[in-house]
């Protein structure tokens, strides 16, 4: 079966109350500061690129999302949802990559979805394929009340769209340099769309 998947670009697009320049080094996120967070936007631009060419080929619709804060991305995305026909399985992608020297990945879903933790392992397998300097990929479901809030927060305000929130790596561990070049970010978001194609053929059996 096809389905719409919304490619969220997440540290991008936040209006900001400290920034003055949007051009080249911007402050991304409105944190008032030009860091790792501005890197993460750059780098998790590449591989939902190679996602979202990846879906367009498989005939899966695929939306962009880029600006606004997470709630005013939610609304959007609901209201989008909203437009297709019942029955048509939904998925949203709050990108992102991890830091803080951990050597895994993670696929994080929301702890209310039925359908979440099979499309977040669907999701994590493919990784597993694509990125062997990764040491394991965690699916974890993501809450309002633990460690996971930060993701939650992500995709928390979703209604009939899957959420997940993905972080395929760390940037600041030096084993997974590799794979945050052009072309390992390039098979990241292949991988990606290949776990949503492979989760998209069991719904509606």
């Amino acid at each position: 079966m096809k389905c719409v998947v919304y490619l969220d670009r997440q540290h991008s697009g936040k209006p900001g109350r400290k920034a003055k320049d949007r051009g080249a080094g911007a402050d991304l996120d409105g944190d008032g500061v030009v860091g790792i967070e501005e890197r993460e936007a750059m780098l998790t631009a590449r591989y939902l690129l190679a996602c979202e060419s990846a879906l367009l080929e498989m005939g899966h619709t695929v939306i962009p999302i880029s600006d606004g804060w997470y709630c005013e991305r939610h609304r959007r995305i609901n209201q989008y949802a909203g437009t297709f026909a019942a029955g048509v399985p939904q998925v949203v992608i709050a990108a992102h990559l991890n830091a803080g020297g951990g050597d895994y990945g993670m696929v994080l879903y929301d702890h209310r979805s039925r359908s979440g933790p099979e499309l977040a392992a669907r999701i994590a397998k493919q990784l597993r394929m694509v990125a062997p300097e990764i040491n394991g990929v965690k699916c974890v479901p993501a809450k309002p009340d633990d460690w996971t809030r930060n993701a939650y927060a992500t995709i928390g305000g979703l209604m009939q769209p899957i959420g997940i929130c993905y972080e395929p790596a760390f940037m600041d561990k030096d084993t997974h340099q590799d794979i945050l070049t052009r072309e390992g970010l390039a098979a990241i978001g292949r991988s990606l769309a290949a776990g949503i194609d492979a989760w998209a053929q069991t719904q509606g059996a």
